[in-house]
């Protein structure tokens, strides 16, 4: 019984997950299924075939990559990480999204669907990705959420930052990926006098600034919580800004039951990990929920390893 991992071949936080397996003895395919289109002859394409029906009653059949071959009925549990893009290179583009989109429900369909546990699962992911839901979950759990506008009405945002000044803005996904890298806009703070018509074109998230010490970063794994402070040199606005090497990370305890409200938060989403990022107020200490990135980084944080064993059990549990 193995765990498939679907993520790219350049995939830190993943090869932590994957070692960690390996040192139990459990078998590991990892399996991009961009793969499915061939990067040279053809000897590195993703090749897969899966049946039901007749006498059985799920999917049964095998996966094949360059260096693996796997039984579909054979999977323990999935890692969802991060796949590559669709590399399809029709010079039709309606032959490229058609193809995209059949790889897309037939490929990844199979794999998301499988009756095996998924950390996470899919479709629990897109949900819990989504700012408005997350921050009414939190502040339904019982989180401390800031003052959020969410607008394309240039009245509501210049009054709601006169009234809540000082207010930073955030985008919902970040700059839209270029040439195969991802872009990102940081935290940035806003004055009425710096907003105009164009607010009307689409949707933006307004937020009152947190007079904040730190930033916690707080990774839940199954029911194991590991728990960051991270702190700038400079105190940046935006910690992920910066340079990521000066960046002070320290082990932080949390004030009892916040675990449990963690778990809840994520219960209610279907998901059995979470990267929850809180502000640390800075006269009372208070954690101020922020967001929780349902597939977050990891890997840079000084429990690596130990969130990596965390990972492996839950994974070889199945």
């Amino acid at each position: 019984m193995a765990v498939l991992v679907v993520t790219s071949l350049h995939d830190v936080t993943a090869d932590l997950v994957i070692t960690a397996l390996n040192e139990r003895g459990v078998p590991v395919v990892r399996v991009d299924p961009a793969d499915i289109v061939p990067t040279d002859a053809g000897s590195d394409a993703l090749s897969f075939a899966a049946q039901i029906g007749g006498a059985g009653d799920r999917w049964a059949g095998v996966l094949r990559t360059a260096s693996r071959v796997l039984e579909v009925e054979q999977i323990r549990s999935v890692y969802h990480r991060r796949p590559g893009p669709w590399r399809f290179a029709h010079p039709d583009r309606r032959v490229r999204e058609f193809a995209a989109r059949e790889a897309r429900h037939g490929l990844a369909g199979l794999l998301n669907h499988l009756p095996v546990l998924h950390v996470n699962p899919p479709k629990a992911t897109a949900w819990a990705e989504y700012k408005p839901a997350q921050l009414q979950t939190a502040a339904q759990t019982g989180f401390t959420v800031p003052a959020t506008l969410i607008t394309n009405d240039l009245r509501a945002a210049r009054t709601f930052i006169r009234e809540h000044h000082p207010v930073v803005y955030k985008s919902f996904r970040g700059a839209p990926p270029s040439d195969g890298r991802t872009g990102a806009i940081w935290t940035q703070r806003v004055d009425p006098a710096d907003l105009d018509e164009s607010v009307a074109v689409t949707a933006h998230l307004y937020q009152q600034e947190l007079d904040k010490s730190g930033d916690a970063r707080i990774t839940v794994v199954g029911r194991r919580v590991f728990a960051s402070l991270i702190e700038t040199p400079d105190g940046l606005l935006d910690w992920r800004s910066g340079d990521w090497d000066e960046l002070t990370c320290t082990s932080l305890e949390l004030p009892d039951g916040l675990a449990d409200m963690l778990c809840t938060y994520l219960d209610r989403f279907g998901l059995v990990f979470g990267c929850f990022d809180f502000a640390v107020d800075r006269r009372t200490g208070h954690l101020i929920f922020i967001e929780c990135n349902p597939n977050g980084q990891w890997a840079f944080l000084p429990d690596a390893d130990a969130i990596a064993d965390a990972f492996a059990t839950l994974l070889q549990a199945g």
